[in-house]
């Protein structure tokens, strides 16, 4: 692997620190060293908020966007408070005031810009600093500074009337200080606002008790050792207390200057954002000054830190930034106000459409040109700004339309629609969040403007988006309620998507959805070999998500590092397989694998240019990943002893066979609305947690003419994550082996036709039975089979649960199964080869995976028990494990999965180990982690379940987790309790160590019939009935 290339950026502003995110997220960790050189004592904030915090509608800690622990989590050197004083262009060099030297591949300059001093007499001391009572308000320190001279004062000058000086005036007026504003020009805010607009504010901001002084020149500060006033160049005098300077800003030029760097107004870059005749430096931000124009908004900012990330990572080398066409929301001293483009018509055939209303703050104006919009200011009504900022943005033809866009409720007309707003329209300029980052939030549970501001930050800046964010979040919950217009899977003979009904509503689609009407999920398998030649960093967003349908998946925590899930239909796999696996994750990987509790395997660790090779190897041994991941069908799982132990109804094994080669490799299958789990067991002792599967066929009897038929009852609708458990709910149908297959197919085709497409988070199939009911849906499922089914048969299942760990007695006379534990599920390399000799020598080849990510060897002959049980990899998998470490379960966790909270593997070992050494042997407790709620742990189906969390802990982010207990499977399945909430992962070995004596002595472990002890804190809630039953 080659060295990485150093990546030096000077500056740890808004546009300096988005460039590291942008970069980072493009995989630049793996490319770079990066080192950030900032004047500043601290991580990078929001500027946007100062006024907020000046006005104390925001904590200063709260307006940080990337604090200093994000530098070194992300492996980002950050030199904070060190100015970088020179750059010796030929040796590739940058030095700091403090004599650092660091030498660089790629610079980048994103200096920002400083405030404008206007020169004024008094504003200086005699030693060069500013006069005590004078501020300067651009920095957090400028904030802090200004806050903590304020109580002492009455009166405040603030000289500027732009946005800056009037947002700062708004926060000394909120501390109770009596306010002037002091401009020099004739109207206030001249960048973005004409005469007449100017005028308005103005009055807006009298109204709100400001005192606005224009054409007005200050000449000197008043005051010796303190200030008591200004004077002005009328020759009138201003009693004041302090005095904040906002006149204005100007980039920061001086490094570059001192470089020999080619300077206009601010640092000349090309489209492709490089430093004229310095290879290898560039520049952005408010420093930079591209085709003439030096921009002061952080639109256009973070738009050159994302397209210069592509270049720099080679995500995209050819990047070009082509200039912003600028428009922004505003909330100036709490008035709303959106400008964009020109604010002064400049050609001959533009024409002008304007009203305004002083006295109720109201302000419209907009420049047509070519019967396109070419500008506009609108203040003071927010209803009109979405879509008069979209049609600027789209350049949109007006239709000889004018009045009706300033007042479109006059006309009937409303406002635009969420749905009509594209998905990258810019809602919170504050912040550059877009419609697609709401949907986002919203799809990971957030559904308050509160939450999605907490995943986006949407709304956290002036707030002036507030009103559309609240529209999208109402778009996208009220989405639910419209399934049946949404994208389905495209037949092979339709040359396009069908027609929408006419009286049909339509509702967003989410970023999934979208990628998969681009082209099927299957479409990405012929182009892995480009892929693999190309690099990770040349994948497209959407073919990442593609991939998932190959099983193949990028991970965040492991950037250019893949995993791969290869599926083991019922858990049966091979010696031979278990070689192969092994060699490859030798070869490629960290050297483990994880068993997962859907029966499969997932290897980690290579690189999308291995793929090729690895599904070769995996294909000569009959071993594949197709559609393991995303909206497929998952691995059908099944009891793992299905064929073998003499406690089954029947060996449901070839339904799971059967069903498999139905949708695996089939287009019909591949479009679902969510992913699809799947259980087909028949085995009487629930080894599988059928009641959390969205399809569950479970053993049952029906008396027929002939005598008994043994065959499946079925369940639909069960789930673990999505917003919590749900039971599957019994269909009162009954399905002979014969017709099993068919029978699940035709559940997941309804499922494909009318399953919630609008909202990932609330796209299950427990969704639609949610929503149709059971008869509905049974009716639905005999309509499309074209025939009857019969009524539920008799449960066969017993409430005797088995892990089938141990030595276990076959069907087959004269041999048994032997069942190792592998706690959590992660197994060395060393150890997998091991088990492949031990399932040769012993067995017949055969090896079988269980739900609670154990392995199973089977067909031993009895007499070759002893020396099995003697063989050295038993002292590390063992047969016959302590009950804490027995019935261990786990989630990849933090590790390797981007949406879990906390480490959960080492973890749950460490936990189970201290609970073994104080447990009996014999005692068995299911103890199941899951990192985040998505619940791929299985938490709520546990004795102890463990659900991962972040909670802070006097001012301290610590790892945390919820405690339930009394889940179980099976027929009087539930599930677990939450007992405890936000308890720290360093305290809970203890804690449980308290919480287990109430869950009886029975590893038939039963609910909590009373309290855990005081000390710890309970969450309110009713008796848990005792379970009946106990597990073998």
């Amino acid at each position: 692997m080659s060295a990485k290339r150093r990546l030096v950026i000077v500056g740890n502003g808004m546009g300096g620190a988005r460039l590291v995110e942008d970069v980072i997220t493009r995989g630049g960790g793996d490319l770079f060293d990066i080192a950030v050189f900032g004047d500043e004592p601290h991580g990078n904030y929001n500027r946007i908020l100062l006024s907020s915090v000046l006005a104390g509608d925001h904590d200063p800690g709260n307006i940080f966007l990337n604090p200093m622990d994000w530098y070194r989590t992300n492996g980002v050197t950050l030199y904070a408070s060190t100015r970088v004083e020179a750059v010796d262009l030929p040796g590739r060099r940058v030095q700091t005031s403090s004599g650092i030297v660091d030498s660089y591949d790629e610079l980048v300059i994103a200096t920002g810009s400083s405030p404008l001093i206007p020169p004024i007499h008094g504003v200086f001391g005699s030693g060069g600093s500013l006069t005590p009572g004078v501020f300067l308000f651009r920095t957090l320190d400028d904030c802090r500074r200004i806050l903590d001279h304020a109580p002492r004062c009455r009166s405040a000058a603030v000289i500027g009337g732009g946005l800056l000086g009037l947002e700062a005036a708004k926060g000394l007026a909120a501390r109770g200080l009596d306010v002037h504003v002091i401009h020099l020009g004739p109207s206030l805010m001249e960048t973005q606002l004409d005469v007449e607009g100017g005028a308005v504010l103005l009055r807006q901001l009298e109204h709100m008790g400001l005192h606005v002084h224009v054409d007005k020149a200050t000449t000197a500060v008043l005051g010796a050792g303190r200030v008591s006033g200004l004077v002005f160049k009328d020759g009138s005098l201003l009693e004041c207390d302090m005095v904040v300077l906002a006149a204005g800003i100007r980039p920061n030029v001086d490094l570059a200057v001192r470089a020999g760097l080619e300077i206009d107004r601010g640092i000349v870059v090309g489209d492709d954002l490089a430093c004229r005749n310095a290879p290898h430096v560039y520049a952005i931000g408010e420093c930079a000054q591209h085709r003439g124009q030096v921009y002061g908004l952080v639109g256009p900012v973070w738009e050159q830190a994302r397209v210069l990330a592509d270049r720099l990572t080679a995500r995209d080398p050819l990047a070009t930034y082509q200039g912003t066409r600028v428009s922004t929301k505003l909330k100036v001293a709490g008035l709303d106000l959106a400008v964009m483009g020109a604010k002064e018509p400049t050609e001959d055939d533009d024409e002008v459409v304007s009203y305004a209303e002083p006295s109720r703050g109201i302000y419209k104006k907009l420049i047509i040109r070519g019967d396109r919009i070419a500008g506009g200011i609108l203040m003071g009504d927010r209803v009109v700004v979405p879509p008069i900022m979209q049609a600027f943005a789209d350049a949109t033809r007006l239709g000889g339309q004018r009045a009706e866009w300033l007042f479109p409720m006059d006309f009937g007309l409303t406002p635009s629609e969420p749905s009509t707003i594209p998905d990258t329209a810019m809602i919170c300029d504050c912040n550059a969040v877009t419609k697609a980052a709401i949907i986002e939030a919203v799809l990971q549970g957030a559904r308050t403007v509160g939450a999605v501001s907490s995943h986006t930050r949407a709304c956290t800046g002036c707030g002036s988006c507030r009103p559309e964010v609240e529209r999208i979040i109402q778009l996208a919950c009220e989405g639910l309620t419209a399934p049946d217009v949404l994208t389905r899977a495209a037949a092979s003979e339709q040359p396009g998507p069908s027609p929408i009904p006419t009286d049909a509503r339509l509702v967003p689609q989410t970023k999934i959805e979208r990628i998969k009407t681009e082209k099927d999920g299957l479409d990405i398998l012929s182009q892995v070999p480009q892929l693999a030649r190309e690099g990770w960093q040349a994948i497209s967003d959407g073919d990442r998500e593609r991939l998932k349908w190959a099983g193949v998946f990028f991970r965040r925590q492991t950037p250019g590092q893949f995993m791969m899930r290869v599926r083991m239909p019922n858990g049966r796999t091979s010696a031979r397989q278990l070689r192969t696996l092994a060699e490859i994750s030798h070869e490629y990987g960290p050297g483990f694998l994880d068993i997962t509790t859907r029966q499969q395997v997932q290897l980690r660790g290579f690189g999308i240019e291995h793929v090729p090779e690895i599904w070769e190897r995996l294909d000569k041994v009959g071993l594949a990943s197709l559609q393991t991941g995303m909206d497929n069908v998952r691995n059908v799982i099944g009891c793992p002893l299905a064929g073998l132990s003499p406690h089954e109804l029947l060996d449901a094994s070839p339904i799971v066979g059967e069903f498999t080669d139905m949708f695996l490799n089939n287009r019909e299958f591949t479009n679902l609305p969510r992913k699809f789990n799947v259980a087909i067991s028949g085995c009487r002792q629930h080894c599988v947690h059928a009641e959390t599967q969205d399809l569950a066929l479970t053993p049952a009897v029906r008396d027929g003419q002939g005598g008994s038929i043994v065959g499946f009852n079925v369940a639909v609708g069960g789930k673990m994550g999505s917003g919590g458990y749900r039971a599957a709910s019994s269909l009162d149908l009954f399905v002979r082996p014969e017709e099993a297959a068919a029978v699940c197919a035709a559940i997941v085709l309804v499922f494909r036709d009318h399953g919630p497409r609008a909202v990932r988070t609330r796209a299950r199939l427990a969704f639609l039975v949610d929503d149709w009911g059971v008869a509905r849906f049974r009716q639905e499922l005999v309509r499309r089979l074209g025939r009857s089914l019969l009524p539920a048969g008799t449960d066969a299942r017993t409430l005797k649960a088995s892990d089938h760990l141990g030595i276990l007695p076959q069907k087959q006379g004269g041999r048994s199964t032997v069942g190792l534990a592998v706690p959590v599920g992660r197994i060395t390399t060393e150890q997998l080869f091991e088990v492949a000799r031990l399932a040769d020598t012993y067995g017949t080849g055969d090896v079988r995976v269980t739900t609670s990510q154990n392995l199973i060897v089977p067909n031993v002959a009895d007499d070759c028990l002893s020396a099995f049980a003697a063989e050295p990899l038993l002292r590390e998998l063992q047969h016959d494990p302590p009950g804490a470490i027995r019935g261990l379960v786990s989630c990849t966790g933090i590790d390797y999965c981007h949406f879990a909270l906390i480490e959960t593997k080492e973890l749950a070992i460490r936990t189970a180990d201290h609970l073994v050494r104080r447990l009996p042997h014999g005692k068995r407790l299911t103890m199941h982690w899951s990192g985040c709620p998505a619940g791929c742990g299985n938490h709520a189906a546990a004795d102890i379940g463990l659900l991962g969390k972040n909670v802070k802990i006097d001012g301290e982010t610590v790892d945390a987790v919820d405690v339930f207990v009394g889940g179980r499977a099976g027929p009087d399945g539930k599930p677990g309790v939450k007992v405890l909430e936000d308890v720290p992962c360093a305290d809970l070995p203890q804690v449980l160590e308290r919480v287990i004596p109430y869950l009886s002595g029975r590893r038939t472990v039963h609910a909590a019939d009373s309290a855990p002890p005081r000390p710890v804190a309970l969450v309110p809630q009713p008796p848990v009935p005792e379970r009946r039953g106990a597990d073998a």
